[in-house]
């Protein structure tokens, strides 16, 4: 069991034992919360600096770790806000890629120029499904909007996975909220999912409360945190594509090995059978897997033993497992899944406060 396998059961037990045998966690999660209070005041005072940035920026974030949707989110404000009109430009860490200084251009908005091993998956998953909007990564954000303004430019800027980034001054704060669990255990990491306390949300200009097709998910549990805007936000599968991104009919009825390297990789397989596709066989991995050409090849085996046409995995996997796949396995076949915002103004309302404190700021 990985370490982020054995947490994620740790939050799940609450009994009296499991208080006395998890304590170390429990102290933990107190210095966690002391030292990210103190952060946060130091921000706030001044006292730590802060970098801007000469275009509006506007954050997506979230207040757990993994699961809520931030990438989704990101893909759907660029696309709404480039239909207004507006050049959208995309700054993140490049999580689990090999950019630990200085900043790369994942996509000038024309090609990606970088692979998943170098700038992380989720980088290049928004480059290959927003072709025209720029993306650039690095764990100075100012640093890659940098790059990336004085190269192909943008208008507005979007700070994925950036609330509790506030070296970056933001014009806007957009967080998401899992709809089945808001706040998880409510407790902070390593005792529970929390990056922050609820409180947090005082900083948002909008929560998104992401729940799937057809579910309601709680809005007044947190609207009890935060005076702003919360909406709902729902999941959808838009489609089936093979590895290059192509679309390829559906998955009804077709026997399939399902994989999935997400926070939450159970998720995937619900998600999967709700298309009609019958899964003989299930394969999770830890978030964000770094797949080998070994890994691949297992997937294929197994396919093949489970009597499995196909084998179906998330648009983050994909971008990782497509030049590995052996060319005489199964189809690869990707789920593509999008994100709707249930208010439609929300986008506009946004991009409005943004526009307001940046020229107040400029």
């Amino acid at each position: 069991m990985s370490v982020e396998a054995g947490l994620r059961r740790a939050w799940g037990l609450e009994t009296p034992l499991a208080e006395l045998l998890l304590w170390p966690l429990s102290l933990l999660s107190v210095l966690f919360g002391a030292a990210a209070a103190l952060r946060g005041a130091a921000y706030a005072r001044g006292l730590l600096a802060r970098e801007s940035l000469p275009v509006p920026v506007i954050s997506v974030g979230n207040l757990a770790v993994g699961g809520t949707g931030k990438t989704p989110a990101v893909i759907a404000l660029a696309r709404a806000l480039g239909a207004s009109g507006k050049r959208v430009g995309i700054l993140t860490r490049g999580y689990k890629g090999t950019v630990t200084s200085g900043a790369l251009l994942v996509s000038d908005g024309r090609e990606v120029l970088a692979d998943a091993a170098t700038a992380g998956d989720e980088a290049v998953l928004l480059a290959r499904t927003l072709p025209g909007v720029p993306v650039a990564v690095g764990p100075r954000r100012a640093r890659a909007g940098r790059l990336l303004l004085d190269g192909p430019g943008a208008d507005v800027l979007l700070l994925d996975d950036g609330f509790q980034h506030r070296a970056l001054v933001r014009d806007a704060d957009v967080v998401l909220v899992d709809g089945n669990a808001p706040f998880g255990n409510g407790r902070l990491l390593p005792r529970g999912p929390l990056r922050e306390s609820p409180c947090a949300l005082a900083r948002a200009d909008a929560v998104l409360v992401r729940a799937a097709a057809g579910e309601a998910p709680p809005l007044e549990a947190v609207r009890c945190y935060t005076a702003a805007h919360v909406g709902a936000a729902h999941t959808r599968v838009t489609g089936i594509v093979d590895a290059d991104f192509r679309p390829v009919p559906a998955l009804t009825d077709v026997p399939v090995l399902a994989a999935a390297g997400i926070a939450r990789p159970e998720r995937f397989r619900v998600t999967l059978e709700e298309t009609g596709a019958r899964v003989v066989d299930f394969v999770p991995y830890p978030d964000h897997m770094a797949y080998t050409a070994a890994d691949a090849r297992t997937l294929c085996d197994r396919a093949g033993a489970a009597g499995a046409e196909a084998v179906a995995v998330t648009a983050k996997d994909a971008v990782k497992l497509g030049a590995l796949w052996p060319a005489d396995g199964p189809p690869l076949r990707v789920v593509e899944v999008a994100l709707a915002f249930d208010d439609v103004k929300l986008v506009e309302e946004v991009a409005a406060v943004a526009d307001a404190r940046f020229a107040a700021r400029s």
